[in-house]
Order: structure tokens, then C-alpha cells, then sequence
């Protein structure tokens, strides 16, 4: 009679987790915010004994080191120089003089790097086979040569800390300007023929700057040998306006009427810039009848067996998503077929983020963690743990060598993507947190959640800057305008709100910081799931009817 009892109390127990973890996911999927009554981080999903063994294992396995670190350099010098080697052939096989020249800066700068980690590996024989077979190809530029027969003179990790020129160029970025062709060119490789270990070289250690074509010095040099001597003199009167030299007597009329001019426009432009930005416009996506049968114009990627949270683009076009049945999928925008299943994550996936070069993508769970993929494994390369609830917002830092996660425990932590070291914890928020959002300049990050209230924080000083308070629901969606001085924000009230952040100085050399309410738009959205700046700054926002 007692074993039938205890058999009751399980079975009992098994239907209450199921009941728990339908209504859990129905509330999830509308997207309602929890009570301090009914949490679903607090629900006990069911799990076979497989999947606590596994759960257990990973646990174990967090703090161990990953497989993408620098180590793999130590193991396999010969297939590194394979890969420079190939990436060397292919720069020099660019039909496109403009991006050859372009890339071809690149070559220098990674030799460089490679030889010093190669170094630091402890293999000195494959080094300098490394560096006699490449070193040929640095003779002609001046710059790129002395950094070279630097590196001639380099044996040990001695020598590295000895010389100033290698210790400064092994401390900082190398600021590289390509124009898009030529970066769409290097991602399209990268993404086809990448190495783990160079990709993680330009990651750390590249700051790509993405403009108009360069101009070559000696383009620019032959454009004004070619410009006559009118223009010369011309060029003199208003070099001597901006310098407030004026030594030339038939210019000195005409250059106090520009001063006069300039001096205007200068004030002007400083009222512009003191003064509150113009409201930018809105458009907003509306979704009709989500549930309803899809329409003749649309199509369904069909794979996963749960509800889909999430959908992040690489800069390729490629679409990943994720979704309740613990899994992210990958797919292919030509055929839009499924090109590949990422398991690693033991609950249901709620976020997803992919960096700034496509090269990672971070995914948050109900299993308190988030992870780091790369496509091409389909296994998690980092683990982030330390959250104690459920993590709601993944996004990369603008460097893409960061990553934050915000959590139903009110938090927001801050990661490095090299070696899953927690940077920094963010607390302050009184209700779990649902939208992230970087500045461009890379200086902040805005958070908000269920507490209403959108919070901005200064990184370097991880401290709060400021509390923007005005929506009167859960906030679900955070963009930063291109300039970095205001940030957009939407919640399930169905209102969107633009804040303009400035910052002042202040007495004793400090900096205060202040916010103003630029424009407040009302929808007749039930609900407003996301907001974003385009290239247009126009804020681009899709909601639900």
C-alpha cells in the first residue's frame, strides 16, 4: 500500500511539472511578464537521466579551456602556414587592383602577429622556416620592413619584452581602412577558408575601419602636382583664413569677410549640436493574424519541433534561428533549406546575437547559460555561466570581443568572447531584463526589461549614467542611433520613445549626463517586439496587431 502511494505522488508530481511547463511556454510565447507568484525560471522542466548526465558534465566542464585559444597555434604551426600562405595566394589573385592593394596591407600586420604567437608557442625551428619563407614579401614598403628586421632579431620570449617597437605593435590594434567591396571580399574567404586561429587573429587584434575607397599617397600626390598656379593661390588665401594668417595683401579684404563667415557657421553649428536632434520618422511592420494560415507571398522554414524565440542575419544573407526545442538551425537563403542543427543548450532557447563580422553567434537559455557557436561547428565553443536565472538578451560588443547577457535575475554581465571571463555585473534593475543594446562607439550599453525603465551604463567605469523612465510596460526592444547620442525604445505598451543622451562638463573636470525626451510615438499595437536605427536613421519597428 505505501509503494502505491508513493506511486501516486510521483505521477502527481510528473503532471503538475507538465501543466507548469505548457502554461510556462504559452505565457513565454505572448510574450506576458512574470509575478513574484509565478516565475518560469522557476519551473522544473522534466528531464531523462541522459539529460542530467549531460547537464552534469557541463557544469564540470565551464571552467576548463576551450578549444579556440591561442594553444592551437603550439599544436599545428604547419597548418598556420598553410593558411597564410593560402590567404597570400588569393590576395594576390584579386582581379580588382583597388582591393588588392587594399587587402594586401592586411599580409604585413598578420605575418607579424602569427610569428610572435608562433614564438611565444615555443617552437623556434618552425618560426624561422615560418619567417624566411614569407619575409621576401615586406622588402618594398618602408614601414612593413623595419617591422620585419625587427622581427629578425627576435629569438625568444626574451627578446619580444626587450624590444620597444615589437612589445608596443604586440600591445595594440592594427587599424586597418577597407572599402565594403573589399570587405565583403575578405568576409566571403574567411567564411569559405577561414582558420580557426587566423580569425581569431583579426578578431582580437584588427580594428576594420569600412569607408569609401582609399586613396593611394601617390594618387594624391600626382592630383596636385597637376593643379595650376591659380588654384595655388586660391588654396593660399583660404589655407591663411582657417590659420588666421593673412600676409598676402590682395587677400586681406576677401579673408575678413570669410572669418566673419566662418566664425557664423562655426556658431551655428555648435547651436545644432548643443540643441536636441530632430525626431527621426517611424516605420512600423505590422503583424495581422500571426496565427492564422500563411499567405500565398510568404514562406516557412519548417524544422524545428518547438516554438521559434529568435532569428538573428549574418552579413552573407545566412538566417539562424532558435527555438523551444533546445536547438539553433542555420538556413540557406537561396534554396531556404536547413543547412545544419546546433546542439548544445538543454532547455529552451529564448535569444540570439551574431557579431559584427559574422564570424560568432551567442545564443541565451532557460538553462541559465549562454553559449558561443561558430558555423562551422555544431558545437558550443564557449559556455558563459554565472547567471542564476534564465538569460533573456544576448548582444556582441560593436568589437565583437565582448559579449553582454541580461537575465530574469536582474542583472547584466559582460563577457570576453576569448576566454569566457565574466568583465563585469551590472546590477540595479528591479525586474528581469529583456532588450540590450550596444553604442556604436562601443563606450555604452542600454538595458531594459520588465521593470519599465531603460538604463544606460558606462562601461569603462561599469557604472549607471542614467534611468530613463516613461513606458508603462515591459520594455522589449533598445536601439542607439548612429551617432551614439540617442537611443530608441518599444515595450508591449505599443508606444516607441526616442532619448537624446548628452553628456556635460562639469566642475573638478568631471562629465554629467543628461537625457531628453525627443519624440514619444503611440501605435495601436498590442504589443511592439522590436525597434531598430537603419542606415537611414530611420527607426524601423515591427509590432503586433
Amino acid at each position: 500500500m505505501q509503494i502505491s502511494e508513493n506511486k501516486l505522488i510521483k505521477m502527481k508530481r510528473s503532471r503538475n511539472e507538465v501543466v507548469k511547463a505548457t502554461v510556462g511556454s504559452y505565457l513565454k510565447r505572448r510574450h506576458y511578464t512574470d509575478t513574484e507568484n509565478f516565475r518560469k525560471s522557476e519551473l522544473q522542466l522534466s528531464q531523462t537521466n541522459q539529460q542530467m548526465a549531460v547537464l552534469s558534465a557541463v557544469d564540470k566542464e565551464i571552467t576548463r579551456n576551450n578549444s579556440i585559444i591561442f594553444s592551437t597555434i603550439s599544436n599545428d604551426t604547419v597548418q598556420i602556414d598553410q593558411q597564410f600562405t593560402r590567404l597570400k595566394t588569393w590576395i594576390s589573385e584579386i582581379k580588382s587592383e583597388d582591393c588588392k592593394s587594399e587587402l594586401a596591407a592586411l599580409l604585413c600586420p598578420l605575418f607579424c602577429r602569427l610569428y610572435l604567437e608562433m614564438l611565444r608557442g615555443g617552437h623556434r625551428q618552425s618560426v624561422a622556416k615560418f619567417f624566411k619563407r614569407h619575409q621576401g614579401l615586406f622588402v618594398s614598403g618602408e614601414h612593413s620592413r623595419e617591422l620585419v628586421e625587427e622581427l629578425a632579431c627576435i629569438y625568444s620570449n626574451q627578446d619580444i619584452d626587450s624590444s620597444p617597437t615589437v612589445k608596443v605593435f604586440r600591445s595594440c590594434k592594427y587599424r586597418l581602412h577597407l572599402s565594403p567591396s573589399s570587405m565583403a571580399a575578405l568576409q566571403k574567404y574567411l567564411a569559405q577558408h577561414g582558420h580557426v586561429v587566423i580569425l581569431q587573429v583579426l578578431q582580437n587584434w584588427f580594428d576594420f575601419e569600412i569607408g569609401g575607397t582609399m586613396r593611394l599617397e601617390d594618387e594624391e600626390e600626382e592630383e596636385e602636382e597637376e593643379e595650376g598656379e591659380g588654384e595655388e593661390e586660391e588654396n593660399y588665401c583660404r589655407d591663411s583664413i582657417v590659420t588666421g594668417t593673412n600676409e598676402k595683401v590682395g587677400c586681406s579684404h576677401k579673408a575678413s569677410d570669410s572669418e566673419v563667415e566662418l566664425q557664423e557657421l562655426q556658431d551655428v553649428i555648435q547651436l545644432v549640436r548643443e540643441g536636441p536632434p530632430s525626431p527621426c520618422p517611424l516605420l512600423l511592420y505590422t503583424i495581422m493574424n500571426s496565427d492564422n494560415k500563411p499567405e500565398s507571398n510568404t514562406v516557412s522554414l519548417r524544422g524545428h519541433s518547438g516554438p521559434v524565440q529568435g532569428i538573428a542575419q549574418f552579413p552573407d544573407g545566412l538566417l539562424v534561428s532558435v527555438s523551444h526545442d533546445t536547438t539553433m538551425r542555420a538556413w540557406n537563403k537561396d534554396d531556404l533549406s536547413c543547412a545544419a542543427v546546433y546542439r548544445g543548450h538543454n532547455y529552451p532557447i529564448w535569444c540570439v546575437d551574431v557579431s559584427t563580422l559574422g564570424l560568432y553567434v551567442a545564443t541565451g537559455s532557460h538553462d541559465r547559460t549562454a553559449r558561443l557557436w561558430s558555423l562551422d561547428r555544431t558545437f558550443p565553443l564557449r559556455i558563459f555561466a554565472g547567471h542564476n536565472q534564465d538569460v533573456e538578451a544576448v548582444q556582441f560588443h560593436p568589437n565583437s570581443s565582448y559579449l553582454a547577457t541580461g537575465s530574469t535575475d536582474k542583472t547584466v554581465r559582460l563577457w570576453a568572447v576569448n576566454d569566457a571571463k565574466l568583465v563585469r555585473v551590472l546590477p540595479g534593475h528591479k525586474g528581469g531584463i529583456q532588450a540590450l543594446s550596444f553604442s556604436p562607439d562601443g563606450k555604452y550599453i542600454a538595458s531594459a526589461g520588465e521593470d519599465k525603465r531603460v538604463r544606460v551604463w558606462d562601461l569603462a567605469a561599469g557604472t549607471m549614467l542614467l534611468e530613463l523612465k516613461g513606458h508603462t510596460h515591459t520594455v522589449s526592444g533598445l536601439s542607439w542611433s548612429r551617432d551614439s547620442e540617442c537611443v530608441a525604445s518599444c515595450g508591449l505598451d505599443g508606444a516607441v520613445r526616442v532619448w537624446n543622451i548628452r553628456s556635460r562638463p562639469g566642475s573638478l573636470s568631471s562629465v554629467s549626463y543628461s537625457s531628453d525626451l525627443i519624440a514619444a510615438y503611440t501605435t495601436e499595437c498590442i504589443s511592439l517586439l522590436s525597434v531598430q536605427y537603419s542606415q537611414s536613421n530611420t527607426l524601423v519597428c515591427v509590432g503586433v496587431t
